[in-house]
C-alpha cells in the first residue's frame, strides 16, 4: 500500500462519520472503503487510499486492513466494540481522534460521504450482497487482487442511447481506419 497514514485516516473518518449507524460493522467498513475507492477510480482517476482489494467470500476487502486496524487500536486512535445486531455479533470500531484530513482532497472526502450516504440504510449482509454485483467481484476468485480497471465495468444493461453512441463511435473508427 503506497500510503498507510492515508488509509489509517480514511478508516477514521469513515469511522467518525458512521458513529451513528447502528448497522457500522466490519463489513460495512470494508464496502465502504472498496466503493469509495472505485468510485474515486473512476472520477478523480486514482483510488483514495491507495489499498489493495482482494476477492473474499463476502465481497472485496482491502489487504492489510485487519493490520491497519488493530495498529489503530494500539496507538489508541479506534477502538473495537462488539454489539448484538439481530441474531449476530457485530464488531465495530470507534474513533477516539478526529481524523487528519489535510490528507485528502474535498472531492475525495465527498466521495466517501457519498457512498456514506448511500450505503447508510443498509446492513453489512446488505451492502456485501451489494458488492457482489460488481464486475471486479465477479471476475475474481477467492484472494485474487480485484483489478482498479474493472471500475469501468459495469453489470449493468446498455441504455439505447448508450447502444446508440457505441455504433456510431465504432462507425467513424471503421472509416478513419
Amino acid at each position: 500500500m503506497e500510503n498507510t497514514s492515508k488509509f489509517q485516516e480514511a478508516i477514521i473518518y469513515i469511522a467518525k462519520q458512521c458513529a451513528e449507524d447502528e448497522r457500522f460493522g466490519a463489513t460495512k467498513l470494508n464496502k465502504i472503503l472498496y466503493f469509495s475507492d472505485f468510485r474515486a477510480y473512476r472520477s478523480l482517476g486514482k483510488p483514495i487510499t491507495g489499498a489493495e482489494y482482494q476477492h473474499l467470500n463476502e465481497g472485496p476487502a482491502p489487504r492489510g486492513l485487519l493490520d491497519i486496524r488493530e495498529s489503530l487500536i494500539m496507538d489508541g486512535f479506534v477502538e473495537s466494540q462488539e454489539r448484538k445486531y439481530f441474531n449476530r455479533t457485530q464488531h465495530y470500531i470507534t474513533a477516539i481522534r478526529e481524523p487528519d484530513l489535510s490528507m485528502f482532497h474535498q472531492d475525495e472526502l465527498d466521495i466517501i460521504d457519498e457512498v456514506i450516504d448511500y450505503l447508510w440504510d443498509l446492513n453489512g449482509s446488505e451492502v456485501s450482497e451489494l458488492s457482489h454485483r460488481e464486475m471486479g467481484w465477479k471476475v475474481t476468485e477467492e484472494y485474487d487482487t480485484i483489478p482498479l480497471r474493472t471500475a469501468w465495468i459495469s453489470a449493468q444493461p446498455l441504455t439505447p442511447k448508450q447502444i446508440s453512441k457505441g455504433k456510431e463511435v465504432a462507425e467513424r473508427h471503421e472509416l478513419m481506419g
